[in-house]
């Protein structure tokens, strides 16, 4: 599903839904009763606090469960109920909740579910901030050029000790954090594994 569109939350109800089709056809048999909850939590995630309130629930849920495979079914139903409450919170705040919402997202990378389309879901609410750490890598360049490679060559021409000096000095600090930056924007990224419940999505 796509995100940023004008009718976001309705078109994010029909996508939800037919995730939580999908995730109660490959339920296990085991842990039955707490899957049962879990479900029953998203009829009212649309409410006032509803999300918020499936959250904590789902994570109360995934602590009582005894088998892994209930722990990991869980777990997709957290993350789903963490992006509906990503949509809320966008829908609420709009732009001023982007600080939020990434916080959001990375929780439910960190849920490792194997869930490709929720792992893309929860990519795309973190894309505007990856946008911009993208636009910073050419800032970081021109700065390398004019503040670090500018000066040493000037300084090397004019036989300048100290331009010479300052120029490697400011080269060796842009090409630090530049690495860093590179670090940083691919963090998340070689993570991704296909989703491994079931066939039929």
């Amino acid at each position: 599903m796509s995100v940023n569109n004008p009718d976001e939350w309705s078109q994010f109800r029909l996508w939800l839904n037919a995730q939580l089709e999908w995730l109660r056809c490959v339920e296990p048999q085991k842990d039955c009763r707490l899957l049962e909850e879990a479900r029953g939590l998203f009829p009212a995630i649309g409410e006032e606090d509803g999300a918020t309130r499936a959250v904590a629930e789902l994570e109360r849920l995934a602590d009582k469960a005894w088998s892994a495979e209930g722990t990991t079914m869980l777990r997709h139903y957290l993350g789903y109920a963490l992006v509906s409450r990503a949509v809320e919170v966008r829908r609420m705040l709009g732009p001023g909740g982007v600080v939020i919402v990434e916080g959001i997202a990375d929780r439910v990378l960190a849920l490792d579910t194997c869930d490709s389309e929720l792992d893309e879901f929860a990519a795309a609410l973190k894309k505007p901030k990856q946008a911009r750490e993208t636009r910073a890598t050419p800032v970081f360049a021109l700065l390398l050029v004019v503040l670090g490679v500018v000066p040493v060559v000037v300084g090397g021409l004019l036989r300048n000790g100290p331009l010479l000096s300052v120029g490697a000095l400011l080269t060796l600090v842009l090409l630090c954090a530049f690495a860093w930056l590179l670090r940083a924007t691919g963090a998340h990224r070689g993570a991704r594994r296909p989703a491994h419940l079931g066939t039929g999505r």
